[in-house]
């Protein structure tokens, strides 16, 4: 993880707080379960190495709108 990616967990991480721990939660589970399914994908498909970098932040962006959708249909 770069700090931009760092930076943009801060923020999705506040946001997401505004609407309790079960969305945090949710939301930063899904961002990396989505984060390494992509990667594992990857490695299969012999596209990519343990050393090759994959941005993250488009899995953060996504994990939290998940969190968000997912935790306001709960609510």
């Amino acid at each position: 993880m770069g700090f931009g990616d760092v930076k943009l967990a801060l923020g999705t991480g506040a946001v997401l707080g505004w609407y309790g721990w079960p969305t945090v939660m949710l939301g930063t589970f899904a961002g990396f379960l989505l984060g390494a399914l992509y990667g594992g994908a990857l490695v299969v498909a012999r596209r990519a190495g343990r050393k090759t970098a994959i941005a993250f932040g488009p899995f953060l962006i996504s994990g939290a709108l998940l969190g968000l959708l997912v935790g306001a249909y709960t609510a």
